[in-house]
């Protein structure tokens, strides 16, 4: 039974898919031979060079470049085992962050070479609706008061309209560059046009009826909310490259925590804090 739940862990997964990973890229790069001195450029990195040249610039390599992605990589190579040699990697934090860096990028490669079961991303795309949902969009007229205007006349402007509204009528407000209307918009769009208070205000506004006054940057605004379309939920095949996308990317978060802190748990750490001058933090 233990050697069974073992299979199963996901980390025991990630370990052994890590280790293959390793075994690959020790078998394609056979840069380092024996002798120190000695660099043998595989037929497998080649191929790596010429594949990341066509997906650069969109076209095959000439002989000429060829030979000079292969020159430039054997210089590469030899510049990084001679700054070795002088001890020029220890303690350069640079360094240190690329090779997390691509520790990381190798993680992020596991996940995707592990891609999710059906059903798996369906649970998925069900437990996060709400980011894929559609968002409401709204129509609804507006008439405006501007901030310039002095505050008693604007006092005086939102007791005429309230008039106006409960005797049935249309309020009245001036004239603006800001749209009298919109048909069919999301609170974003809104947002852009009209400022994001305002815009959040729509969804506490009463349908069908003029109500405020509401403000926004530019001034106080009556409006009348004529429709308002609630956001559909699109179908998982519409949608299923996005969700696959943050599927991996959540994945990879839970594979590397995972393994984060199964490194941690291989070492002993050792904090000697400094004591804390008052002030200092």
């Amino acid at each position: 039974m233990k050697i069974t739940r073992l299979i199963k862990e996901p980390l025991t997964h990630f370990i052994v898919i890590a280790v293959g990973l390793f075994f690959a890229f020790d078998v394609m790069n056979d840069n380092e031979g024996d002798a120190q001195h000695v660099i043998n450029v595989s037929s497998g990195r080649i191929e790596q060079l010429h594949q990341r040249f066509v997906k650069v610039w969109q076209r095959t390599p000439t002989q000429e470049e060829m030979a000079s992605l292969i020159d430039n990589y054997v210089l590469d190579e030899i510049y990084a085992r001679e700054a070795r040699g002088l001890g020029l990697d220890v303690n350069d934090g640079v360094i240190r962050k690329r090779l997390r860096q691509k520790m990381e990028f190798m993680m992020q490669d596991i996940t995707s070479a592990q891609p999710p079961a059906p059903e798996e991303l369906a649970r998925f795309f069900n437990e996060n609706q709400k980011k894929y949902r559609e968002p409401n969009t709204y129509s609804f007229q507006q008439v405006f008061m501007s901030n310039d205007t002095p505050e008693k006349v604007v006092n005086m402007w939102v007791g005429q309209q309230q008039q106006r509204i409960n005797k049935g009528l249309e309020p009245e407000g001036t004239s603006s560059l800001l749209p009298k209307s919109l048909q069919s918009q999301s609170l974003t769009i809104v947002a852009r046009q009209f400022g994001n208070d305002f815009a959040q205000s729509l969804s506490v506004q009463p349908i069908e009826q003029w109500s405020g006054p509401i403000s926004s940057g530019y001034g106080l605004h009556f409006i009348y909310i004529s429709d308002v379309q609630h956001g559909s939920l699109p179908n998982l095949s519409q949608i299923e490259d996005s969700v696959l996308a943050d599927w991996r990317y959540q994945k990879n978060l839970a594979n590397q925590k995972s393994y984060e802190q199964d490194l941690l748990d291989r070492y002993q750490v050792n904090v000697n804090m400094p004591t804390l001058v008052a002030g200092d933090y």
